[in-house]
C-alpha cells in the first residue's frame, strides 16, 4: 500500500520553492496495485473461512452445552443469536471506521460477545485444559484477523483526509521514554504530522538553549534572559520554529505598520473624495436652486391669478355639493331609522308571541309527563307495596304454622328456626313497615342486590345494624317467595 506525502508541516520553514499547506489540506487518495488487491482478496478470503470454521465449530459446542443448561429447543437460536451477534457488530465497526464515524460500543459489544463464546466453547470442554485451548484458538484468530483490518481501515481513513500523525519508533521509546512522551504529546496538540519535524523544532529549541547559556551562564541564564528570548521558548513548546518565533515581533511590527500606513491612506484618499465630491455637490445644488428659485418665480406669477379662480369655483362647486348630500344623507337617514323601528318592533312581537307559544306548550308537555310520571311511579309503587304486605302475610303465616308444629314436637327441636329464613312478627309495627318497604323495593326491581345497606340506612334512618336486619329479613322474605319450599306435616 502506497502514500503519498501531504506536503510539509504548518509549523516548520518550508524548502525553497515549497509551500506550506494547512493541516486539514486533502490528501492524496491511496492507490492499490494488482498485487496488493490479489493480497487482500486472499486475506479477506482467510478471514471468513476462519469465521466460519470458528462459528461452525462454536455452534455445535455452545448448542449441546445450552441443551444441557435447559434451553430445549431454543439452544439452536441462542447459539444463532451469539454468533451473528458478533459478525454484525465487527461488521458494522469496520464499516463506521471506513466512513471516519467509529462508534466504541459496537467495537466493546463484540469483544464482550467473543469472551462469552469463548467461555462457552471452554465450559464445554472443561476441565481438560487442552480441550479449553482448542476451543478457544479459532475464536481469537477470528477476532485477531477482524482488529487488523479495522486498524488498516482506520489507518486509511486517517490518511486519505490527510489526518494521518507519525509517530516515534520502539526504539526511541525505549531508550528515552520521557522525552519522547513530551515530544509525542506535543506533535499530538499542535497537530505536527510529521514525526522528523517534530525531532527537527526540538533540536532548534535546544541550539537555542545552549545559546542562552552560553550568553547567561549555564544556571542563571533564566533569571537573566530578557522576555523576548523567554518568548522565543514559549512559542518554540507551541509547535513554532525558532527562526519563526524570533522574527515574530518584527512581523507583526511590520504588519501593524503596514495595517497602520493602509489605513492612513485609504483615510486620506477618502477624506480628499469627500471634500471633492462635497464641493461638486454644493455647486450643482447652488446652480440648480437658483434655477429653481427663477422658474418658481415666473411661474407663480402665472398662476396666482388662476389659482384664485379655481379655488373660488371650488369652494362654490363643493359648498353646493355639500348642503345637496347633507340634505339627501338626512332624508335617507329618517327614512331608515323609521323602517328599521317598523321592522324592530315586528320581529320583538313575533319574537314574544313565538316565546310564549313554546313555553306553554313545554310546561304542558312538562305537566303531562310529570302526571304521567308520577301515577306509573304510584302504580309500581302500589303494586310492588301489594306483592311485599302479600309475601309478609305469608311469611307470618307460615311462621305461625311452623311454631305450631314444632311446640308439639318437643323442646329438643325448639332450634329449627334458626336454619329456616327469618319471619317477620304477625303484629304491624314499625319494624314490619320499614320490611314492608324494604321488600316493595326488592320486588319492584325484582333483583335482592338491587337495594343496597346504605340506601336502607340513609332512606329510612336507620343504624347501620338495625338497617342490616330489614334489608336481610326483606331479602330473606323474597327469596322464599321465589323457591318457596313445601310444608312438612
Amino acid at each position: 500500500m502506497t502514500t503519498t506525502p501531504a506536503g510539509p508541516e504548518p509549523h516548520s520553514l518550508p524548502t525553497p520553492g515549497e509551500q506550506p499547506l494547512a493541516p486539514t489540506a486533502p490528501g492524496t487518495p491511496i492507490t492499490l496495485t494488482r498485487t496488493q488487491k490479489i493480497l487482500i482478496g486472499l486475506v479477506a478470503t482467510g478471514a471468513v473461512a476462519i469465521a466460519g470454521i470458528g462459528f461452525a465449530g462454536s455452534y455445535h459446542a455452545v448448542t449441546a452445552l445450552a441443551v444441557d443448561k435447559g434451553f430445549g429447543s431454543f439452544a439452536k437460536f441462542f447459539t444463532l443469536g451469539v454468533d451473528i451477534g458478533i459478525g454484525i457488530f465487527l461488521a458494522l465497526d469496520l464499516l463506521l471506521t471506513w466512513l471516519r464515524m467509529p462508534y466504541p460500543l459496537l467495537r466493546q459489544g463484540a469483544w464482550l460477545l467473543t469472551a462469552a463464546t469463548i467461555s462457552f466453547n471452554a465450559a464445554a470442554a472443561w476441565p481438560d485444559p487442552l480441550g479449553v485451548s482448542m476451543h478457544a484458538v479459532i475464536p481469537v484468530l477470528f477476532v485477531i484477523s477482524v482488529e487488523a483490518a479495522r486498524h488498516a481501515t482506520g489507518r486509511i481513513a486517517d490518511i486519505t483526509a490527510d489526518k494521518h500523525l507519525e509517530g516515534p519508533n520502539i526504539s526511541r521509546w525505549f531508550l528515552n521514554p520521557a522525552s519522547t512522551f513530551i515530544l509525542w504529546r506535543r506533535q499530538r496538540l499542535w497537530g505536527i504530522r510529521a514525526w522528523d519535524n517534530v525531532l527537527k523544532l526540538e533540536r532548534e529549541r535546544r541550539i537555542y538553549i545552549a545559546q542562552l547559556r552560553k550568553e547567561h551562564g549555564r544556571r542563571a541564564w533564566r533569571r537573566k534572559a530578557s522576555a523576548a528570548q523567554m518568548l522565543v521558548l514559549s512559542l518554540a513548546k507551541d509547535g513554532m520554529s525558532i527562526q519563526d518565533a524570533i522574527d515574530l515581533p518584527k512581523r507583526e511590527a511590520e504588519k501593524l505598520a503596514e495595517a497602520e500606513a493602509k489605513r492612513t491612506a485609504e483615510a486620506n484618499a477618502k477624506a480628499e473624495a469627500e471634500a471633492e465630491a462635497k464641493h461638486q455637490t454644493e455647486l450643482r445644488n447652488t446652480e440648480a436652486e437658483a434655477k429653481r428659485r427663477t422658474e418658481i418665480a415666473h411661474a407663480e406669477a402665472a398662476e396666482a391669478e388662476a389659482r384664485l379662480e379655481v379655488e373660488a369655483k371650488q369652494r362654490a362647486e363643493a359648498e353646493a355639493a355639500r348642503v345637496l348630500v347633507a340634505e339627501t344623507e338626512a332624508k335617507l337617514a329618517a327614512i331608515a331609522r323609521s323602517e328599521e323601528l317598523a321592522r324592530s318592533e315586528a320581529d320583538l312581537k313575533r319574537l314574544q308571541q313565538q316565546a310564549e307559544a313554546n313555553r306553554l306548550t313545554t310546561e304542558q308537555q312538562r305537566r303531562e309527563a310529570e302526571t304521567r310520571a308520577a301515577a306509573s311511579r304510584k302504580a309500581r309503587e302500589e303494586k310492588a307495596r301489594a306483592e311485599a304486605q302479600r309475601l309478609t302475610a305469608e311469611a307470618a303465616t307460615r311462621s305461625e304454622t311452623t311454631s305450631g308444629s314444632t311446640s308439639t314436637s318437643g323442646n329438643g327441636t325448639a332450634t329449627t328456626s334458626g336454619s329456616a329464613p327469618r319471619s317477620i312478627a304477625p303484629q304491624r309495627g314499625k319494624r314490619q313497615s320499614e320490611v314492608e318497604a324494604v321488600l316493595a323495593r326488592i320486588v319492584e326491581a325484582g333483583d335482592p342486590k338491587s337495594v343496597s345497606l346504605e340506601d336502607v340506612m340513609n332512606d329510612f334512618d336507620l343504624k347501620q345494624t338495625t338497617a342490616y336486619d330489614r334489608l336481610k329479613t326483606a331479602q330473606a322474605l323474597y327469596a322464599e317467595a321465589q323457591n318457596p319450599k313445601p310444608q312438612t306435616a
